[in-house]
């Protein structure tokens, strides 16, 4: 029998659309990286698509930076309400128009993307149960997706990191260089 793992369940709610990557394999890979304490309270991930949703569910608007459809968006966070359980929707078939089919079907793209996404979720439900901030609920969400996707990128992909780290400060002396040729010029 196999053992049952913590944490939130993930469910594939998919209507006329398969996605390009193993979508469920993904995000169990990635929740792995979270620790424990901050899963308590989250009872699902759900990965559907657009059309998989009400029209009333697409229509509906939800803040985040601006107000916006649920439709339009790559994911959203349902906090426990009313007996429901709280929750994360991931709009797959948007983040795949968002990036490419192609490129969600390299691996390192493929995680960076979604890491983003399911951590800026995840970011929201832990400011609302675990670790509440006095600041913009968008700017703690992007936080925790800094941190959270960021030290998922370094533990799966450590091998990378000596060979990007120079390159990134190769583009960022450059980045410099030009921003000072362009005061000089103007």
């Amino acid at each position: 029998m196999e053992e049952a793992k913590p944490g939130p369940r993930i469910v594939e709610a998919f209507k006329d659309y398969t996605p390009s990557f193993n979508a469920t394999k993904a995000i169990r890979r990635m929740l792995s990286s979270v620790p424990p304490k901050f899963l308590p309270g989250l009872h699902a991930i759900v990965l559907t698509n657009t059309t998989a949703l009400s029209r009333k569910d697409r229509d509906r608007k939800t803040w985040g930076r601006e107000r916006v459809a649920l439709g339009k968006t790559l994911g959203y966070y349902s906090q426990a309400w009313n007996g429901e359980p709280a929750r994360i929707t991931l709009l797959v078939d948007n983040i795949e128009k968002s990036w490419g089919r192609s490129w969600l079907r390299i691996g390192i793209v493929r995680d960076a993307v979604l890491s983003a996404t399911l951590f800026h979720e995840l970011g929201h439900h832990i400011h609302r149960v675990h670790k509440p901030e006095y600041e913009g609920k968008e700017n703690v969400a992007e936080k925790w997706s800094a941190k959270l996707s960021g030290k998922f990128m370094r533990d799966r992909y450590w091998y990378l990191f000596p060979i990007a780290a120079p390159i990134f400060l190769v583009i960022g002396v450059g980045r410099d260089f030009a921003r000072i040729y362009h005061r000089i010029r103007n």
